[in-house]
C-alpha cells in the first residue's frame, strides 16, 4: 500500500475515494451532534438520566442520518447493492443504539451519585466504546457475511467491503 502524498490525493479524487470521504463527513457531523445532545438532555431536560437522553437522540438523529447517508453517500450505488445499504444501515442503528444504550445504564448505576462531569464523562466514554464494538462486529462479520452471500459464495472484494465501511448511524 502505497501511502505517498501523491498517491493519497490520487485515491481521494478517485470515485471509491470520493466515497469514502462522503461517509467519513456524515460520521463527521452526526456523532458529534449525537454525543453533545445526549449530554444537553441528559444532565439538563432529564434530569441526568442519560439512558433515556441517549434513546431520545437516536430518536431524533437516526432518520436524518439515514436520509444523509442515503443521499450523499449511496447515491452512486446500483439499487441491489442500495437494498443492503439500508438493511445494514438499520441492523447496524438499531443494535448500535440498543448496546450504547445499555452501556449507558451500566455507567448511570455506578456513577449516578458522582459529580455531573464525571458521569457525563463515563458516559461519553460508555457510548463511543457501545458504538465502536457495533462498528467492529458489523465491518468484521455482518459486511463480509452479507457480501458472501450476494456474492453466492465468491469472497468479497475489497471495493465491496469499503462500500458499507465507516457509517456509523449515530
Amino acid at each position: 500500500m502505497n501511502l505517498s502524498p501523491s498517491s493519497v490525493l490520487a485515491h481521494a479524487r478517485s470515485a471509491e475515494g470520493r466515497k469514502q470521504l462522503r461517509y467519513a463527513g456524515v460520521s463527521v457531523v452526526f456523532v458529534p451532534i449525537g454525543q453533545v445532545l445526549i449530554q444537553l438532555l441528559g444532565k439538563f431536560a432529564f434530569d441526568r438520566n442519560y439512558t433515556l437522553a441517549s434513546v431520545v437522540a437516536a430518536l431524533i438523529l437516526t432518520l436524518p442520518n439515514f436520509f444523509a447517508n442515503k443521499y450523499l453517500v449511496w447515491k452512486e450505488t446500483s439499487s441491489d447493492n442500495l437494498r443492503t445499504q439500508v438493511l445494514v444501515f438499520w441492523v447496524a442503528a438499531i443494535v448500535g443504539v440498543t448496546f450504547a444504550t445499555g452501556l449507558t445504564w451500566l455507567v448511570e448505576q455506578q456513577v449516578h451519585d458522582k459529580a455531573a462531569w464525571i458521569e457525563g464523562s463515563a458516559v461519553f466514554v460508555a457510548q463511543l466504546v457501545g458504538f465502536g464494538v457495533v462498528w467492529v462486529v458489523r465491518y468484521l462479520v455482518l459486511d463480509r457475511w452479507i457480501f458472501k452471500v450476494t456474492h453466492h459464495g465468491e469472497e468479497p472484494g475489497e471495493d465491496d467491503l469499503e462500500m458499507l465501511h465507516g457509517d456509523l448511524p449515530i
